[in-house]
């Protein structure tokens, strides 16, 4: 009989992971065809991806470094694993797909790891589906596309490979980690702190990952990263007491619901405390506000430590007290999280249940048709909400100079009520619109209602 209700709990385990990513595919999907994922930054990881199908140097436009290789930005070499899907199709969907599979991924091999260190199938179910539930991962799923969201099933295996002591394939994978993006040397350091004072016979490896951490970071920041920018490296954190306490009850809460979320359990866990305060010191000393909340990808990268720290503090908890007292915590973290996700947050998720989302993404069929008008043999300037469709060929975000470019085509949606950042880069866009209509090197294409095509006149 316990065998039996095993089986059921594993399977409902998968289930849980299929549903997870039927959602987070569906929303981002539909946001895609209603134009609400933009060049920047959707476009500029699509683009260099795709390039790098085609055997090409996977140079993007960029504003602090126009026209070089994606590593002038950053160094993230891992991403183009997902470059040979693009031997199989060529719609730019795949990538937000893969990127709700591979967060779906992350919290199954999560409840492996939590079946390894419970002996349960149960617990780590609801360790989970909180995981799951946290609102910081599902809006990593369904903005954009970003590296630290396609790492979460690596850092989720790392968990497994260390649990399993795997030494070897510990080691790989962390390697791979670090390949996602120059910052996560960060959490190198603090694994490597935890598994130092948590694991003796790891010492060595655990040496190994901080020192590695530290040799990435001034490697990439230092010399690899200024190689193909030309320039220093321009994400240094402001470490002033000015910048991590501007906007303070935004990051107290964004700190407070990661945690609460897991009912304040990975606390539980002593020596992951400078994992976690290395992750949201990072994120808060930066300048750039989108990084302060639940919003975009960032906590996609905390969240798997988030959900291993849960696992660790029930582990402990059940070899002091009792597996009674875990499925207690496990159940009470869950109705936490669910609250969260469905009353105060209202999670991006719910969107996958609202048919009236889906009928919103009807309404922009007439975009299709505009990107459609352009020929495939020119290159191709258009607002940040258009130009990410262009990856198969020149393309540039639109910007007030857009004469340095000189593209064949530009592309311009002018209807009332957009949202701002689809003109990002662009201080009016009325005034763009005139400068171009009077520009005698441009000729009107394609002009319907609210939308223009420009194309360039040959001389």
């Amino acid at each position: 009989m316990f065998g039996e209700k095993n089986k059921v709990i594993c399977i409902l385990a998968i289930v849980l992971s299929l549903l997870f990513f039927i959602c987070g595919a569906l929303v981002s999907l539909n946001r895609y065809w209603q134009f609400d994922v933009w060049y920047y930054d959707f476009g500029i990881f699509n683009q260099a991806i795709w390039s790098v199908s085609r055997f090409k140097l996977p140079i993007i436009d960029h504003f602090i470094v126009p026209g070089k290789v994606i590593f002038a930005d950053h160094f993230n070499p891992s991403i183009f694993i997902l470059s040979p899907l693009y031997w199989f199709t060529d719609r730019a969907e795949i990538l937000l797909v893969a990127q709700a599979f591979f967060v779906a991924a992350s919290g199954l091999i999560l409840y492996y790891v939590g079946c390894e260190l419970l002996e349960d199938k149960v617990s780590p179910f609801f360790v989970m589906l909180s995981y799951y539930l946290f609102t910081g991962l599902q809006n990593a799923v369904i903005t954009e596309f970003h590296e630290l969201t396609i790492m979460t099933p690596f850092l989720s295996l790392l968990y497994l490979c260390y649990v399993k002591r795997k030494k070897r394939l510990f080691i790989l994978t962390f390697l791979i980690i670090l390949g996602f993006k120059e910052s996560l040397f960060t959490l190198g350091l603090g694994l490597g702190i935890y598994i130092f004072f948590s694991r003796k016979d790891w010492s060595k490896v655990a040496l190994f990952i901080i020192f590695f951490s530290i040799f990435w970071a001034f490697s990439t920041t230092k010399f690899i990263i200024p190689l193909f920018s030309g320039r220093s490296y321009y994400y240094t954190p402001q470490l002033t007491l000015k910048t991590l306490f501007t906007d303070g009850h935004l990051k107290l809460s964004t700190i407070l619901i990661s945690l609460g979320t897991f009912l304040f359990l990975p606390l539980g866990t002593l020596w992951l405390y400078p994992l976690y305060i290395f992750h949201f010191a990072t994120r808060f000393f930066s300048e750039g506000s989108t990084r302060w909340g639940l919003g975009l990808h960032y906590s996609a990268e905390i969240a798997p430590s988030l959900a291993f720290g849960v696992l660790i503090t029930l582990q402990h908890i059940k070899t002091i007290l009792s597996s009674k007292y875990v499925r207690i915590l496990s159940v009470s973290m869950v109705l936490v999280s669910f609250f969260l996700f469905r009353f105060i947050l209202h999670g991006p998720f719910l969107l996958a249940f609202n048919p009236v989302f889906y009928q919103h993404t009807k309404v922009f069929t007439y975009l299709e048709k505009l990107v459609d008008r352009v020929p495939l043999n020119g290159s191709v300037s258009a607002q940040n909400n258009l130009a990410l469709r262009f990856y198969k060929q020149r393309s540039y975000i639109l910007t007030d100079t857009y004469q340095t470019k000189k593209p064949d085509y530009i592309l311009m949606d002018m209807r009332p009520g957009q949202n701002p950042n689809n003109f990002l880069g662009i201080k009016d866009e009325v005034k763009l619109l005139e400068r171009i209509k009077s520009d005698k090197s441009y000729g009107i294409f394609f002009h319907e209602n609210d939308q223009y095509i420009f194309k360039k006149i040959s001389s």
